[in-house]
C-alpha cells in the first residue's frame, strides 16, 4: 500500500522530513502481501547493507556518487546513489543528529565511500530490524529520488534502517529504483 502526503518539514529550520509521519511502515514479513515482483522483493530483503550486492551485480559498471553532504538544521544530511552504468539503482539518504555527529565525527567525513564501507568495522554499531514503506512521488524523499534518477512519477519502495552506535543514533533511508538488479 503506497503512502501519499504533502512534504512535511521537521522542526529543524525547514529540513523536510524524508517521509510523512503517517507512512505505513511494514516489517519484512509483510512484503509478500504488498510487493508481487519476486526479484524486487529479493532486493528489498537483502540482509545487511546493499553495497556488496550492488557492486557484484553491476560488476565493472558499478558507480557510487556522493550527491550531497551538508548541515540541515540540527542534522547532518548525506545523499548518495549507486548505479549500474548510467542507471540509478538506489538512492540513499542518511540523517545524523547533531549530538551523534558531535560524538562520532567520522560519520560526517565518509566522503566518497558508501555508508556500508564506513561502518563495516564498527563493533559497537547496532541496527534495528528493517522497516519498509511504499511511498508516492508527492512525498519529499521519493520525489527527490525520482528527479535525481530522471524517472517519471511512480511509487517507490523505501527501506529504513535505524542505527545506534554507543548511545547515539542515526537513520538511513534507501530508495529502491524499479531497475535495481537489471543491466
Amino acid at each position: 500500500m503506497a503512502v501519499s502526503a504533502k512534504p512535511t518539514t521537521l522542526a529543524t529550520e525547514g529540513c523536510p522530513a524524508p517521509l510523512p509521519a503517517s507512512v505505513m511502515w511494514l516489517p519484512a514479513a509483510a512484503l509478500n502481501c504488498y510487493e508481487g515482483d519476486a526479484m524486487h522483493r529479493d532486493w528489498l530483503l537483502t540482509p545487511g547493507l546493499l553495497t556488496q550486492r550492488i557492486r557484484a551485480a553491476a560488476a565493472d559498471r558499478f558507480a557510487m556518487r556522493l550527491l550531497n553532504e551538508r548541515r540541515c538544521g540540527d542534522e547532518f544530511v548525506r545523499e548518495i546513489d549507486m548505479s549500474c552504468g548510467d542507471t540509478v539503482w538506489l538512492f540513499a539518504h542518511t540523517r545524523i543528529p547533531a549530538d551523534t555527529a558531535k560524538h562520532h565525527e567520522w560519520l560526517t567525513q565518509i566522503g566518497e565511500r558508501t555508508l556500508g564501507e564506513a561502518i563495516a568495522n564498527q563493533t559497537s554499531l547496532e541496527r534495528a530490524p528493517f522497516r519498509f514503506a511504499q511511498a508516492y512521488p508527492d512525498t519529499w524523499l521519493v520525489d527527490r529520488a525520482l528527479q535525481h534518477a530522471g524517472l517519471a512519477p511512480r511509487p517507490l519502495w523505501v527501506r529504513h534502517s535505524a542505527f545506534r552506535i554507543d548511545t547515539a543514533s542515526f537513520d538511513l533511508y534507501e530508495v529502491f529504483m524499479p531497475s535495481i538488479g537489471s543491466k
